[in-house]
C-alpha cells in the first residue's frame, strides 16, 4: 500500500504537474506527500538556498495538510532523491520528465532514468508538455 510519496520538485511547470498528479493519487489513499528539492550548493546559508527553502515550504503549505517539504544540498539529484526516499521509507517517487532529443538525452543524461535504476521503490514519471 502507498502511504508515503516523495515528489522531486524543481520549481518548473513540469514539476507542478508531477506534484498535482501525486496529490491526486495520495488523496483517496490518505498518503502523505513529501516535496523535495535538491539545491546544487554546499552552503546551507546561501541566500538562494534560503529563498528556495522558503518557496518550497509555501508550495507544501499551498498543497495541503498532508504535504511536507525538504530542501537538500547536493549536485547529484537522482542519488539525493534515492537517499531521501530510503531514509523516509517512501513507497513511491514521482518526478516530472520532458521529452529530450536523443542527443540531449545522451549528453545530459536523465534524472528519471537514474532514479528508475537506483530507487528501492517504484518511480512514476509524469510527462510534461514542455519539449526541449
Amino acid at each position: 500500500m502507498i502511504r508515503r510519496i516523495v515528489v522531486g520538485y524543481d520549481f518548473t511547470e513540469a514539476s507542478d504537474d508531477a506534484l498535482s498528479w501525486a496529490l491526486e493519487l495520495a488523496q483517496p489513499l490518505q498518503a502523505t506527500v513529501h516535496v523535495v528539492h535538491i539545491a546544487d550548493s554546499s552552503d546551507d546559508s546561501d541566500p538562494k538556498v534560503v529563498e528556495r527553502r522558503a518557496a518550497l515550504a509555501r508550495v507544501a503549505d499551498d498543497a495541503g495538510p498532508r504535504v511536507t517539504s525538504q530542501l537538500a544540498l547536493g549536485s547529484d539529484v537522482a542519488r539525493a532523491l534515492v537517499d531521501l526516499s530510503e531514509e523516509g521509507n517512501a513507497d513511491l517517487i514521482v518526478v516530472a520528465t520532458r521529452q529530450l532529443s536523443a542527443m540531449r538525452r545522451w549528453f545530459l543524461g536523465s534524472v528519471a532514468n537514474e532514479l528508475i535504476q537506483a530507487a528501492h521503490c517504484p518511480v512514476v514519471t509524469v510527462r510534461s508538455g514542455d519539449d526541449d
